[in-house]
Protein backbone atom coordinates (compact mmCIF):
# COMPACT_ATOMS: atom_id res chain seq x y z
CA UNK A 1 0.00 0.00 0.00
CA UNK A 2 1.32 3.41 -0.91
CA UNK A 3 2.45 5.61 1.96
CA UNK A 4 -0.05 8.30 0.95
CA UNK A 5 -3.00 5.91 1.12
CA UNK A 6 -1.83 4.67 4.53
CA UNK A 7 -1.69 8.31 5.70
CA UNK A 8 -5.21 8.97 4.39
CA UNK A 9 -6.56 5.96 6.25
CA UNK A 10 -5.22 7.38 9.51
CA UNK A 11 -7.16 10.63 9.15
CA UNK A 12 -10.30 11.34 11.13
CA UNK A 13 -12.75 12.70 8.55
CA UNK A 14 -16.15 14.36 8.82
CA UNK A 15 -18.36 15.08 5.82
CA UNK A 16 -21.13 17.42 4.89
CA UNK A 17 -24.01 16.35 2.65
CA UNK A 18 -22.81 17.45 -0.79
CA UNK A 19 -19.71 15.23 -1.16
CA UNK A 20 -21.75 12.18 -0.13
CA UNK A 21 -24.58 12.93 -2.55
CA UNK A 22 -22.37 13.76 -5.53
CA UNK A 23 -20.06 10.80 -5.01
CA UNK A 24 -23.12 8.58 -4.78
CA UNK A 25 -24.64 10.06 -7.95
CA UNK A 26 -21.48 9.22 -9.92
CA UNK A 27 -21.26 5.75 -8.40
CA UNK A 28 -18.17 6.51 -6.30
CA UNK A 29 -19.35 6.81 -2.69
CA UNK A 30 -17.15 3.88 -1.73
CA UNK A 31 -14.05 5.89 -2.69
CA UNK A 32 -14.47 7.47 0.73
CA UNK A 33 -14.31 4.06 2.42
CA UNK A 34 -11.35 3.03 0.26
CA UNK A 35 -9.47 6.24 1.11
CA UNK A 36 -10.39 6.86 4.75
CA UNK A 37 -11.90 3.55 5.95
CA UNK A 38 -14.53 5.43 8.00
CA UNK A 39 -16.18 8.80 7.55
CA UNK A 40 -18.11 10.56 10.29
CA UNK A 41 -21.20 12.66 9.64
CA UNK A 42 -23.36 14.73 11.96
CA UNK A 43 -26.91 13.50 12.43
CA UNK A 44 -28.18 16.61 10.59
CA UNK A 45 -26.31 15.49 7.45
CA UNK A 46 -27.85 12.02 7.54
CA UNK A 47 -31.29 13.52 8.14
CA UNK A 48 -30.84 15.83 5.15
CA UNK A 49 -29.74 12.97 2.90
CA UNK A 50 -32.50 10.62 4.05
CA UNK A 51 -35.12 13.27 3.31
CA UNK A 52 -33.98 12.70 -0.29
CA UNK A 53 -35.80 9.36 -0.26
CA UNK A 54 -38.93 11.33 -1.09
CA UNK A 55 -37.34 12.94 -4.15
CA UNK A 56 -36.98 11.17 -7.49
CA UNK A 57 -33.34 12.23 -7.92
CA UNK A 58 -32.38 11.64 -4.28
CA UNK A 59 -33.72 8.17 -3.55
CA UNK A 60 -30.69 6.16 -4.76
CA UNK A 61 -28.19 8.37 -2.92
CA UNK A 62 -30.25 8.21 0.26
CA UNK A 63 -30.39 4.42 0.10
CA UNK A 64 -26.65 4.12 -0.59
CA UNK A 65 -25.74 6.39 2.32
CA UNK A 66 -28.17 4.55 4.59
CA UNK A 67 -26.51 1.24 3.59
CA UNK A 68 -23.06 2.69 4.37
CA UNK A 69 -24.30 3.77 7.80
CA UNK A 70 -25.72 0.28 8.38
CA UNK A 71 -22.39 -1.26 7.33
CA UNK A 72 -20.59 1.04 9.78
CA UNK A 73 -18.15 2.84 7.51
CA UNK A 74 -20.21 6.02 7.65
CA UNK A 75 -20.52 6.82 11.35
CA UNK A 76 -23.24 9.16 12.61
CA UNK A 77 -22.03 11.41 15.41
CA UNK A 78 -24.00 13.80 17.57
CA UNK A 79 -22.54 17.18 18.46
CA UNK A 80 -21.59 17.59 22.11
CA UNK A 81 -23.50 20.26 24.05
CA UNK A 82 -21.04 23.08 23.40
CA UNK A 83 -20.74 22.01 19.74
CA UNK A 84 -24.52 22.06 19.41
CA UNK A 85 -24.58 25.64 20.74
CA UNK A 86 -21.78 26.60 18.37
CA UNK A 87 -23.59 24.96 15.43
CA UNK A 88 -26.68 26.96 16.32
CA UNK A 89 -24.67 30.18 16.15
CA UNK A 90 -23.00 29.17 12.85
CA UNK A 91 -26.35 28.32 11.29
CA UNK A 92 -27.50 31.91 11.77
CA UNK A 93 -25.14 32.83 8.92
CA UNK A 94 -27.37 32.89 5.83
CA UNK A 95 -24.79 30.93 3.81
CA UNK A 96 -24.43 28.06 6.30
CA UNK A 97 -26.99 25.24 6.42
CA UNK A 98 -27.65 23.03 9.46
CA UNK A 99 -25.45 20.13 8.31
CA UNK A 100 -22.59 22.48 7.46
CA UNK A 101 -22.92 24.25 10.80
CA UNK A 102 -22.61 20.93 12.65
CA UNK A 103 -19.59 19.87 10.56
CA UNK A 104 -17.94 23.20 11.35
CA UNK A 105 -18.81 23.03 15.06
CA UNK A 106 -17.47 19.47 15.33
CA UNK A 107 -14.49 20.12 13.07
CA UNK A 108 -11.99 20.50 15.92
CA UNK A 109 -12.27 16.73 16.54
CA UNK A 110 -11.24 15.84 12.99
CA UNK A 111 -8.21 16.09 10.73
CA UNK A 112 -10.16 16.75 7.55
CA UNK A 113 -13.54 18.24 6.68
CA UNK A 114 -15.32 17.28 3.43
CA UNK A 115 -17.13 20.39 2.17
CA UNK A 116 -18.16 21.66 -1.26
CA UNK A 117 -20.15 24.82 -0.53
CA UNK A 118 -17.99 27.92 -0.90
CA UNK A 119 -19.55 29.65 2.12
CA UNK A 120 -18.81 26.69 4.38
CA UNK A 121 -15.29 26.37 2.93
CA UNK A 122 -14.56 30.04 3.66
CA UNK A 123 -15.87 29.54 7.19
CA UNK A 124 -13.75 26.39 7.66
CA UNK A 125 -10.64 28.14 6.38
CA UNK A 126 -11.21 31.03 8.79
CA UNK A 127 -11.45 28.47 11.61
CA UNK A 128 -8.15 26.89 10.51
CA UNK A 129 -9.55 23.53 9.38
CA UNK A 130 -8.12 21.38 6.61
CA UNK A 131 -10.76 20.57 4.03
CA UNK A 132 -11.33 19.02 0.66
CA UNK A 133 -14.36 18.87 -1.60
CA UNK A 134 -15.74 16.31 -4.02
CA UNK A 135 -13.28 17.27 -6.77
CA UNK A 136 -10.35 17.05 -4.37
CA UNK A 137 -11.50 13.61 -3.24
CA UNK A 138 -11.54 12.38 -6.84
CA UNK A 139 -8.14 13.93 -7.54
CA UNK A 140 -6.73 12.31 -4.38
CA UNK A 141 -8.25 8.95 -5.42
CA UNK A 142 -6.39 9.29 -8.73
CA UNK A 143 -3.18 10.27 -6.95
CA UNK A 144 -3.26 7.15 -4.75
CA UNK A 145 -4.17 5.01 -7.77
CA UNK A 146 -7.67 4.01 -6.72
CA UNK A 147 -8.89 5.23 -10.12
CA UNK A 148 -7.18 5.68 -13.49
CA UNK A 149 -6.64 8.92 -15.37
CA UNK A 150 -9.42 8.00 -17.79
CA UNK A 151 -11.77 7.32 -14.86
CA UNK A 152 -10.75 10.63 -13.28
CA UNK A 153 -11.69 12.54 -16.45
CA UNK A 154 -14.97 10.63 -16.80
CA UNK A 155 -15.89 11.32 -13.17
CA UNK A 156 -15.39 15.06 -13.68
CA UNK A 157 -17.72 14.89 -16.68
CA UNK A 158 -20.22 12.83 -14.66
CA UNK A 159 -20.22 15.44 -11.90
CA UNK A 160 -20.99 18.17 -14.41
CA UNK A 161 -23.79 16.02 -15.84
CA UNK A 162 -25.32 15.97 -12.34
CA UNK A 163 -25.12 19.79 -12.17
CA UNK A 164 -21.99 20.01 -10.04
CA UNK A 165 -20.86 23.51 -10.90
CA UNK A 166 -17.20 23.59 -11.83
CA UNK A 167 -15.70 26.91 -12.89
CA UNK A 168 -13.76 26.51 -16.17
CA UNK A 169 -10.62 27.96 -14.56
CA UNK A 170 -10.83 25.47 -11.71
CA UNK A 171 -11.44 22.61 -14.14
CA UNK A 172 -8.29 23.56 -16.11
CA UNK A 173 -6.28 23.74 -12.88
CA UNK A 174 -7.53 20.35 -11.69
CA UNK A 175 -6.79 18.77 -15.06
CA UNK A 176 -3.30 20.29 -14.94
CA UNK A 177 -2.76 18.75 -11.48
CA UNK A 178 -3.94 15.36 -12.75
CA UNK A 179 -1.66 15.64 -15.78
CA UNK A 180 1.27 16.45 -13.47
CA UNK A 181 0.51 13.34 -11.39
CA UNK A 182 0.37 11.27 -14.58
CA UNK A 183 3.66 12.70 -15.88
CA UNK A 184 5.35 12.12 -12.53
CA UNK A 185 4.18 8.49 -12.57
CA UNK A 186 5.41 7.99 -16.12
CA UNK A 187 8.79 9.52 -15.22
CA UNK A 188 9.13 7.31 -12.12
CA UNK A 189 8.25 4.22 -14.17
CA UNK A 190 11.14 4.83 -16.59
Amino acid sequence: MKQTLRRLRNLKVISNTSPLIYLSKIGQLELLRDMFETVSVPAAVVDEILRGKDLPDGFASAMEVEDAVDLGWIVVEEPETEEHDLAERYSRDPGIHQGESEVLAMGHRFNLLLLDDSGARIFAKALGFDMVGTIGIILQAYDVELISFIEFKRLLEDLEYYDFWLHPHLKRRIMAEAELIRLTRNTEAC
